[in-house]
């Protein structure tokens, strides 16, 4: 679900870390990262149904996430969800090539 308005009790709860940042309950890490990625580490986001669809939807979808989470360190990849029937193998693996390809920490 939506954990937005909570992130600042989680960090002040002493968290270190939240997941899985559900994209369709309108989590988005491109908002949460600059506001509270110093302070807590955010894992997943990229939306499962998104990479049901085809691969230019998935580039837009890797791309415009990872530029903004990856900034400073403290973001782990994965889905926002369980990856689902309608995920095809060759989709998985296009998803995770670009994480590799656009996810590095240089």
């Amino acid at each position: 679900g939506y954990v937005g308005e909570f992130i600042p009790l989680l960090i002040e709860a002493g968290f270190d870390c939240i997941q899985p940042l559900e994209a369709r309950a309108g989590n988005d890490i491109r908002e949460y990262k600059p506001r509270f990625g110093r302070d807590i580490a955010l894992f997943g986001n990229i939306s499962a149904d998104v990479m049901a669809l085809d691969e230019d939807a998935i580039r837009a979808e890797v791309e415009s996430k990872l530029t903004v989470a990856k900034v400073g360190g403290g973001y782990l990849y994965h889905s926002d969800h369980s990856i689902n029937p309608l995920i095809s193998f060759d989709n998985y693996k296009y998803t995770i090539g670009l994480v590799r390809q656009l996810g590095r920490y240089d």
